[in-house]
């Protein structure tokens, strides 16, 4: 019955095979537990361990479902090609030049379109790779129903938008959960594909850029390693704010992760860059409203929009997930509005953003902590693998997780570029008390 209703799946082959022994034991059962005490030992054991793995593989690797955007509007989503006139630093060959694949997602007017897969094969084949896993491990995720319509029409209107740069080897568009609901309030998103440093590119003309391990291993290298595990540790010994913020200014300007941050932050500006020329031919004409611009991303992707803020004037707004904000902030001054949505780290864990945004250098600024949350918990990760500890998303609820991260981020840009003034923080924290405000 499974099998017909939703497909095979590789999580269910140990039900299958248990489906085939019952089966066999109905018509031979006498000739399985014949032999000796040992025989029979072995065959039980084995068909406990097969009962075991039916139960187990389907519970960690589940077909789950997103969660019901809350807002008015549909979704849709088309991909954008974008080839810029950057230089390719991360290939072998010199006359590369960089290349983008943006998905957009927008407030739709669905009619007859069908939904957007789950993931494309670019982001699960690279989920697979990274995982050693067979190629076609993901496939099953064919069964999950986005809530995103393919290739709809835009909504009557214009909307802000917002650029998202997603974590380093993660699934550009592995946030359905929280993104579907943003979107649903009247945000068009546009999730950039760092080319090369996420799991995975899918050109229109079907080729795909995976992560590129070579280069990432060549920069992050033993000097790389002694630089972090040295720098946290004195800046867990230092007593003082100037200690710690000389340890911090070492760390995130000289760290690999500053170059990719560097790296991302020109990806963002550019497109910001090319709103303009999207807004006046194609899908997205006259849909953009190109004064209220905003940023968000998350780990790396945190830090990359950070940067991006002080590199663009035309952003209004930012919100960093999870993100150490590697690269120059540390010495700039961010005039924007900004948020840090932090997840529950350990008390060990090198705070080294406390050194970053200041009073000094960042004037509207507010840092919430999610409690018991993971790095993950804010990624659909929680989704895909159904226990905490292997998808380091903490205790909190997953979509508890989604729901407030979503929320929180769609009252941020109201205030800021929607003039709604909805980002009361005593309110929010009051709704949710696993979002607290951290000094």
């Amino acid at each position: 019955m499974q099998i017909i209703l939703e497909g095979y799946r590789w999580q269910m082959i140990p039900a299958y095979f248990i489906l085939l022994i019952s089966m066999l034991l109905l018509c031979f059962g006498k000739v399985f537990f014949r032999g000796s005490l040992f025989k029979k030992i072995v065959v039980g054991l084995f068909l406990f361990l097969s009962l075991s793995l039916a139960w187990v593989l389907p519970y960690i690797f589940p077909v789950f479902t997103l969660p019901e955007p809350t807002g008015v509007y549909e979704v849709g989503a088309q991909d954008i090609y974008f080839k810029t006139d950057l230089d390719e630093i991360i290939t072998e060959d010199p006359n590369d030049t960089r290349e983008l694949m943006i998905k957009a997602w927008f407030p739709a007017a669905p009619e007859e379109e069908s939904r957007e897969p789950y993931l494309n094969q670019a982001d699960r084949q690279g989920f697979a790779l990274k995982y050693g896993l067979p190629i076609t491990s993901f496939n099953y995720l064919d069964l999950i129903e986005t809530h995103t319509f393919k290739d709809a029409q835009v909504a009557p209107g214009e909307f802000p938008v917002l650029i998202f740069s997603h974590g380093q080897y993660s699934n550009a568009t592995g946030y359905s959960a929280i993104i579907e609901d943003i979107v649903s309030h009247g945000y068009i998103v546009l999730v950039i594909n760092h080319t090369y440093e996420s799991m995975g590119s899918l050109f229109p003309d079907g080729r795909i850029a995976y992560f590129n391990a070579e280069y990432d291993s060549q920069k992050l290298n033993q000097e790389m390693t002694d630089l972090a595990w040295t720098s946290s540790q004195d800046f867990l010994k230092a007593t003082t704010k100037v200690e710690k913020r000389a340890v911090a200014e070492r760390l995130v300007l000289n760290y690999y992760a500053s170059e990719i941050t560097q790296r991302w932050a020109i990806d963002v500006k550019v497109v910001v860059n090319e709103l303009e020329v999207w807004n006046a031919k194609s899908f997205l004409s006259n849909h953009i409203d190109l004064n209220n611009i905003g940023v968000f991303g998350h780990s790396q992707g945190g830090a990359a929009i950070g940067q991006a803020m002080v590199n663009s004037i035309k952003i209004k707004a930012g919100f960093n997930i999870d993100g150490v904000q590697w690269g120059t902030v540390i010495n700039d001054t961010l005039r924007q509005p900004f948020v840090l949505l932090s997840s529950d780290w350990p008390d060990n864990h090198p705070k080294i953003n406390t050194q970053v945004y200041r009073e000094d250098n960042i004037a509207n600024f507010t840092s919430f902590l999610l409690q018991n949350s993971g790095h993950a918990s804010f990624m659909d990760i929680p989704y895909i693998i159904n226990i905490s500890k292997l998808s380091e998303s903490g205790s909190i609820d997953k979509s508890l997780a989604s729901r407030i991260t979503s929320e929180t981020v769609v009252r941020f840009f109201n205030e800021h570029l929607k003039d709604q003034g909805t980002f009361d923080v005593d309110k929010l924290t009051a709704k949710y008390s696993e979002l607290v405000v951290e000094d």
